[in-house]
């Protein structure tokens, strides 16, 4: 006679192991995990520059010019914050650092090579700003004085900049010196949402002027060639990091 009663005990049980299984198996592993199908929030954020360029001197007699190639790679992460972003680092090296100078005097020359430079290119990644419905990058690499070997009439060596971050160094304005491709590197906001972003940017850059050093009037001359790769991957599950 109580048969019944017991069956319906079991069932009821089996009822509520099923249910609480299925909640289990509905919480998400991590705190920060995202559904498969939510748009991103965060993203890995991969830079990689080279650049190689030269530089003259003309003095009216002596002379100096100078070649210098480098890579810059930085990794990091960019992270949605309202209806901004912002950009976390990670890590930043300068690799393939070369340069050369070949100072020319009336009956003798003089060669300065890398370790003869006492300071290197430095890059900074500043942020990335929304224009429109773009992302723009503002970066540039610090640059240097140049010619080591003719310090009375040094000038600046501009190196790459982005076109967001408009660089002018005595009287000259990075923008208006890139005569083919373009300094601008942006990506469209849509893209970083719907899958990983791989991009590639080159321009040329060259300077030219007369400058007034030491009582007299001398030629200034430098240009470079620029290659950023630029990689964005979402990312669904990566905890906060301090900048």
């Amino acid at each position: 006679m109580r048969t019944g009663p017991t069956r319906f005990l079991l069932s009821q049980g089996m009822v509520l192991l099923l249910l609480t299984f299925s909640l289990l198996q509905a919480r998400p592993s991590h705190p920060l995990a995202q559904d498969a199908g939510a748009s991103p929030r965060k993203w890995e954020v991969r830079l990689l520059l080279k650049a190689d360029g030269d530089y003259r001197l003309e003095e009216g007699g002596p002379s100096a010019a100078g070649y210098f190639s480098f890579s810059v790679h930085w990794t990091g992460w960019l992270e949605k914050d309202d209806h901004d972003y912002l950009l976390y680092r990670l890590d930043c090296r300068l690799g393939d650092w070369k340069a050369r100078e070949v100072l020319s005097y009336q009956d003798a020359t003089e060669v300065l090579t890398t370790n003869d430079f006492p300071a290197k290119p430095g890059f900074n990644l500043k942020y990335f700003i929304r224009v429109g419905n773009s992302l723009r990058l503002d970066f540039l690499v610090d640059g240097l004085t140049v010619p080591l070997g003719r310090d009375e009439n040094a000038f600046p060596l501009l190196l790459p900049a982005s076109e967001q971050n408009g660089q002018r160094i005595s009287l000259i304005d990075y923008n208006d010196g890139v005569f083919q491709g373009s300094n601008r590197v942006e990506v469209a906001e849509a893209e970083i949402y719907s899958g990983s972003v791989n991009k590639t940017y080159s321009w040329a850059w060259k300077n030219q002027q007369w400058l007034l050093k030491s009582q007299r009037t001398v030629f200034t001359s430098q240009s470079h060639q620029v290659k950023v790769i630029l990689n964005i991957i979402p990312l669904r599950d990566r905890s906060r990091q301090a900048r």
